[in-house]
């Protein structure tokens, strides 16, 4: 089977894809993986936490895995139904189509699955995303004025103070100017893009099946967003961009945290890396424990990522956005202590 990107075409190795035909699927969630133990031990246990918050309900879906090294997971996911997808070093450059975009794999294998699973939904759940609670949308009903990202983050007016403030405010700055008085034809129709519109996160992505008729729009827009603005969300700003004009986008953030910081994956690696690697396989299938586990998790990077972007701001002098980012880190510290005494 092959599946374009750009002007390249991959064929999928149809060996590598296991599939149970008696499963009754409700949605494929799919999950990318590759190059690292790091990011291989980011995705199991994101399936880990997925299993331990819906228990038996992980029958409804399909779980993908796109990944060079399929063992890897094998190891620590025996007995879970999974379809492994084998990439390729070649397959994994095709997917860049020469831009050198490595987000660009995210839109691939979203796209790919459409292609082999044109029936069906889907959510794409970044690798480095792991759930504190049942995700409740994935089991609703099919609806194509619906779709789920992972949170509202901003429009493009305060993204490009935002990454002012982290003195990257050229990509903002360039991707603006690109979009400007400029139409778009999407699936033939015409829109505009304004600094209003809003970057909604790509940590998960859901869609329903006929979305499936965007995704050649979606691929054109990361590739001409990242041509003229380098910006490393391009790939989010595409899929925000045609599905805040297409449907209404629901926030996943209340069952997912999604810790794409650099510092925040260097806290969370070291910590996921030690629990798969030393716990037992009675822990892993013991949802208790990965609940547990997941809830003191989230509170540790939404901490890490407030003092981080506190750090920023005094060093920028911004005593404003100083200030509230005391005021967010008090009221979760707060918030987190009346959680516990409740438990």
């Amino acid at each position: 089977m092959l599946s374009v990107y750009g002007n390249t075409s991959v064929k999928i190795n149809c060996l590598a894809i296991q599939i149970n035909p008696d499963k009754v699927t409700v949605k494929n969630l799919v999950f990318l993986s590759y190059g690292s133990s790091s990011g291989y031990y980011r995705a199991i246990y994101s399936i880990l936490s997925l299993a331990a918050w819906v228990k038996e309900k992980i029958n409804n879906f399909r779980l993908i895995v796109y990944t060079d090294q399929p063992e890897f997971f094998k190891t620590y996911l025996d007995g879970f139904n999974i379809t492994y997808i084998m990439l390729s070093p070649e397959m994994l450059t095709e997917m860049l189509a020469g831009t050198g975009f490595i987000h660009r794999r995210k839109v691939a294998v979203i796209d790919l699955t459409f292609k082999n699973f044109p029936d069906e939904d889907l959510v794409f759940i970044d690798s480095d995303s792991f759930f504190t609670n049942e995700p409740k949308p994935f089991f609703a009903e099919s609806d194509d004025a619906v779709s789920l990202m992972h949170v509202k983050e901003y429009d493009l007016d305060g993204g490009l103070r935002l990454f002012n403030l982290f003195g990257q405010g050229q990509y903002p700055q360039a991707f603006i100017e690109y979009i400007s008085d400029r139409t778009f034809l999407i699936r033939g129709q015409p829109m505009v893009f304004s600094t209003k519109d809003y970057s909604w996160n790509s940590g998960i992505i859901g869609l329903t099946k006929n979305f499936s008729s965007y995704m050649k729009d979606v691929v054109k827009l990361t590739d001409e967003f990242y041509a003229y603005s380098k910006w490393f969300v391009s790939e989010q700003l595409a899929f925000s961009f045609i599905l805040q004009r297409t449907t209404t986008i629901k926030s996943a953030d209340s069952f997912v945290t999604h810790y794409w910081g650099p510092h925040q994956r260097i806290l969370v690696d070291k910590i996921i890396t030690r629990l798969i690697t030393t716990q037992s396989f009675s822990d892993f299938k013991n949802s208790k424990f990965i609940r547990s586990s997941t809830t003191r998790l989230r509170h540790m990077v939404e901490c890490d990522l407030i003092y981080e972007q506190l750090k920023i701001a005094l060093r920028q002098r911004d005593f404003i956005y100083t200030t509230k980012k005391v005021i967010q880190l008090l009221f979760l510290k707060i918030f987190h202590i009346s959680i516990r005494k409740r438990k």
